[in-house]
């Protein structure tokens, strides 16, 4: 499984982030920064590469945005990449 999370160093601007993604009828949830990513608030928003691809550039438009990383979920354990 794998997935994408915008980190902010804030919990507001995180929620509103969530808050508009859920609003366009995306599929999005808030979720704990992973201790790989090394910044943030602690709260990061969860969605698909589709929703990176149509929302991205909007959403990284915000205040106190940190980045986009790829989180993948295997057998193996959890990887982290910055993209």
């Amino acid at each position: 499984m794998e997935y994408i999370i915008a980190v902010y160093r804030s919990r507001s601007v995180t929620m509103r982030v969530y808050n508009y993604l859920a609003g366009q009828n995306q599929t999005c949830a808030i979720v704990s920064t992973p201790q790989g990513a090394g910044v943030g608030c602690g709260l990061s928003v969860k969605f698909s590469r589709g929703t990176l691809s149509a929302y991205g550039h909007i959403i990284s438009q915000a205040e106190t945005f940190v980045g986009f990383y790829l989180v993948k979920v295997t057998l193996r354990g959890t990887t982290i990449t910055r993209l």
